[in-house]
């Protein structure tokens, strides 16, 4: 999929930003073309180059109209986790790696309510801090807000999930 300056974008690997420009460089194997990507929050800047982007899993930022569908998904009935950690871990990565946004707050959802009923390893504790930290950035670009904004608005609505419904 072609992207376009100012577009906002999801890397796989670094988050939600937005398209600064499209660069050539002349390479030894011939001239390519580059994403520059601003990524929200990080100050970090990420090239791409622009036959890749597809392979990588680029894609573009939710729409605004999915914002209420993530607070709902964040709100809704929990999966119940595999109790085997590497079970737990290894379906939670998979889910990561997708970069989806869906994926991210079904992670977040998930590994919250787990933590309630049991406990979180240290694998656990830094999967749900990386989607969080990845949901709130991509909320934030989407709707305008800082990222702290985002996070308190997460943390709102997992309360307010969880203290609805007992275990």
């Amino acid at each position: 999929m072609p992207f376009s300056v100012g577009d906002k974008v999801v890397h796989p690997h670094h988050g939600p930003g937005w398209i600064a420009g499209i660069e050539r460089r002349d390479l030894l194997d011939g001239t390519k073309r580059y994403y520059v990507i601003e990524i929200a929050g990080q100050g970090l800047t990420v090239r791409l180059p622009v036959g890749s982007a597809d392979e990588m899993g680029m894609r573009l930022a939710m729409s605004q109209s999915r914002y209420p569908r993530v607070l709902s998904m964040l709100g809704g009935r929990p999966h119940l986790l595999p109790e085997n950690y590497r079970e737990r871990q290894e379906q939670i990565c998979a889910q990561l790696r997708t970069g989806r946004v869906m994926q991210l707050a079904r992670v977040v959802r998930d590994l919250t309510w787990h933590r309630k009923r049991s406990h979180l390893t240290k694998t656990d504790s830094d999967y749900l801090k990386q989607g969080r930290d990845l949901l709130a950035a991509e909320m934030a670009l989407v709707s305008g807000n800082a990222i702290s904004q985002a996070s308190k608005l997460i943390e709102a609505t997992m309360t307010a999930a969880m203290a609805s419904r007992p275990n």
